[in-house]
Formats: C-alpha cells, sequence, structure tokens
C-alpha cells in the first residue's frame, strides 16, 4: 500500500506493542477499506514474555521479535519506521521524525513503557532492565561471560520481586547453572505479591532450588560501579547491607515512554486518565490503549493480557464511531496467568488449570505462540513447538 496514494484519511496507530498490534490487527479483520498505518521507532515487534527463552536459546529470533514490515506485507497495513514529533488534535494531523505529515481520521496511541531508572541517582550508568533487545544482548553476553570463565565472580543482584525479576533470576541462574549467587531484592514482604498464590509457591519453590537469595523489606540506597548498599524498610539505623557486586537488573519500575507530542495528556502520575471507551472527552478520534492508561471508575492492571483486550475494544469502537453506532465501555477480563521458572519449567494459573513443571512449561509457550500477530507466523512457530518437541504427545499422554 503506497502512503502517497491513500483513498481516505488513514486510522494510524503510534506504538507497534501488544495494544498497538491488537489494534491493527482487529482493525483489518473488520475492515471497511480504511487505510491503517503502523508507527514506531523500532523494526520489531517484541513479545516480552518470551524473552526468557530466547535468552536460554529455546526459541529463536523471528519467533519471538518479528519484522514489523515481515507482519505488515502478511496483514495488510503500511508500517513507518519513525518517531512522533507533533500532533495537531484540531487540525487531526501528525508530523514524523523525517517531516512526513500525516492526516488522520482517527487515531491510537500505544506508545508503552520503558524501564525507569529515576528512582535512585545515577542509576541509568550502572544498572541494565529486560524491556527490550538491546537490555536481552547485554544479559546474554553477561551469561556467556561468566560461563566462560574461571575466575569467581561477584553476585548479580537484580531488584523487584515482580514477576520479571522472578523470572529473570531462575533463567538466569539456570544458564550459569548456579555458578554466582543471585541477590534478589524487593520493598515488600514477598515476592510476587499480586500473582495467584499457586503461582507464588511454585515460584518460591524454584527460587529454593537454585543458588539466589532474596532480600524482602529491602531497597536500594545508592550504588556505585563496584558495590551497592542495602537499606531495610523499617528505617533502622544499623539496617544496611553493603554488597559487592557484578551486575545490577533493574526490574523495580517502569514509567510511560514520555514523548513530546504526549506531555499535555499525561497527569501527575504520568499516565493518560481515559473514559471507559479508552478515550479523554477533549479528543473523540483520539483513543489510548495499554500501559500509559488509567481509568479512575474501573482501574485495570499493566500488563499485555490488559493491552491486547483494550486494543480489540479500541478497534470494535473506532467502527463503530465510523459507523455511526454504540461505543463499548473496557472490561477487563482476567485469562489467567503464566510464569517462565528458568530452563523448561513454568506455571500456570488459569485456562481452567493449575499446574507447574515441564507440562506447564511446553503449554505457556504453545499458548503464547498462538497469539503471536499473523496468521503465518503464529501457524510457523507453534507448528515447530508442537512438532519438533512433540508436545501433542505430552499433552495427550499426560493427566493435567
Amino acid at each position: 500500500m503506497d502512503l502517497n496514494n491513500l483513498n481516505s484519511d488513514p486510522i494510524v496507530v503510534v506504538g507497534g506493542g501488544f495494544g498497538g498490534l491488537a489494534t491493527v490487527q482487529t482493525l483489518l479483520a473488520k475492515s471497511d477499506g480504511t487505510p491503517v498505518i503502523l508507527i514506531d521507532e523500532g523494526n520489531r515487534f517484541l513479545f516480552k514474555p518470551l524473552l526468557y527463552e530466547l535468552l536460554s536459546g529455546e526459541l529463536q529470533l523471528w519467533e519471538v521479535a518479528p519484522e514489523y514490515s515481515d507482519l505488515a506485507l502478511e496483514l495488510g497495513f503500511i508500517f513507518l519506521q519513525e518517531y512522533v514529533v507533533e500532533i495537531d488534535e484540531i487540525e487531526q494531523k501528525l508530523i514524523t521524525s523525517s517531516e512526513i505529515e500525516i492526516t488522520y481520521s482517527q487515531l491510537v496511541i500505544s506508545t508503552g513503557v520503558t524501564t525507569d531508572y529515576s528512582l535512585l541517582e545515577n542509576l541509568e550508568d550502572y544498572a541494565c532492565g529486560f524491556a527490550n533487545l538491546n537490555d536481552f544482548r547485554i544479559i546474554k553476553k553477561l551469561i556467556t561471560k561468566i560461563n566462560n570463565s574461571t575466575e569467581s565472580t561477584n553476585p548479580i543482584v537484580i531488584a523487584g520481586a515482580g514477576p520479571t525479576g522472578v523470572e529473570l533470576a531462575c533463567k538466569i541462574s539456570d544458564l550459569i547453572k548456579d555458578r554466582i549467587q543471585i541477590y534478589l531484592v524487593d520493598k515488600g514482604d514477598k515476592i510476587l505479591p499480586n500473582c495467584k498464590s499457586f503461582n507464588r509457591e511454585k515460584a518460591i519453590d524454584a527460587i529454593g532450588k537454585r543458588n539466589i537469595r532474596v532480600y524482602l523489606d529491602y531497597y536500594i540506597k545508592s550504588v556505585n560501579k563496584t558495590f551497592l548498599e542495602l537499606s531495610s524498610t523499617d528505617n533502622g539505623t544499623n539496617n544496611f547491607i553493603k554488597i559487592d557486586y557484578s551486575t545490577l537488573l533493574w526490574t523495580a519500575g517502569l514509567k510511560p515512554s514520555k514523548l513530546k507530542f504526549e506531555y499535555h495528556f499525561l497527569n501527575q502520575n504520568e499516565k493518560i486518565k481515559v473514559n471507559e471507551f479508552m478515550q479523554i472527552d477533549e479528543y473523540p478520534n483520539i483513543f489510548f490503549v495499554g500501559d500509559i492508561t488509567y481509568n479512575e471508575k474501573s482501574p485495570f492492571p499493566s500488563s499485555a493480557q490488559v493491552a491486547m483486550q483494550q486494543g480489540s475494544l479500541v478497534a470494535q469502537n473506532i467502527i463503530s464511531l465510523r459507523q455511526g453506532n454504540a461505543r463499548k465501555p473496557f472490561k477487563f477480563e482476567d485469562l489467567g496467568e503464566m510464569l517462565s521458572l528458568g530452563v523448561g519449567n513454568a506455571s500456570i494459573t488459569g485456562y481452567g488449570i493449575t499446574l507447574a513443571g515441564p507440562l506447564a512449561f511446553k503449554i505457556r509457550r504453545f499458548a503464547y505462540l498462538m497469539r503471536m500477530p499473523g496468521f503465518l507466523l503464529s501457524f510457523k512457530s507453534s507448528g515447530s513447538c508442537l512438532f519438533s518437541k512433540k508436545i501433542i504427545n505430552h499433552l495427550f499422554s499426560q493427566s493435567l
């Protein structure tokens, strides 16, 4: 599809994460012939829940991070590798980094979140997150370096005992074969505080079997190149721990990817307050999706599952808006949760089952691969999983 020969003002989606792509896919599935443009700075969609399997080599790059250009060719949308520098809500126009001006009929903003390094002075100089392919490459090099070294190394410290921190700790521990101790630090009094109890119990078991030490009710007070200081949350005068560390991985906070054109939409919490239809009342042709949003009357968690459901709903509301039909409010449907707990191991609560172990790992991977954007990619990825790993035999020979 040629950007210069459009038959009408397009629907534009800014941000190609879970919410953005779900919007694009639903729009195209219910297409009325209106062109759909996706704008993203990167060249690949990143299926973040499977980034741990990319780290361990259990999945390949094309399965976890397909190129937008391939998805665009299959699904039929226009992809622009750009970033948006300005939006004129009145004229319904936007300008990209290469000075492309696009007049839109409807606009969807789904720019997502990034690692928040603002919580500690100079943190970005010493820490690495786990939110993108660049973070993945840094951690992959770290694992290779550890496995190729015969020297003892100071511990790896992971800040944040939510899903990312716990999953990363278990996966890295398996990949370095417990050569180095991993410290998992969280200011709360338990790991995975917002997760299902079954998954939390299985995660505690998984951590207990690995060279992982957990510091709960502690936060990182300061950090430099060689050591960091933990402080207890009870504010006691002697509750400090100094740790000589090798690597600091930061999973203790995310923040919206602040872009210049978003400043006037964000509130003091750097979120966009939306109504039940995922809009702000001033601009009915602009919709918002994903972790950048919140609704006071009906709060929802920040997750890929939420973003995908929002994206699908927003696409349907755009179609309804164009046809003069009533819009539908967003209602989150909790489909359960799945955790990666090391190489070949996982825990699942949802889909009508509670299950942990190697079979849960196979089901988790298959379920995620089936959700990959694009029929051909989803079919190829899930087919590879089915036939190369013989998951069908496991599913029918073992009891759930």
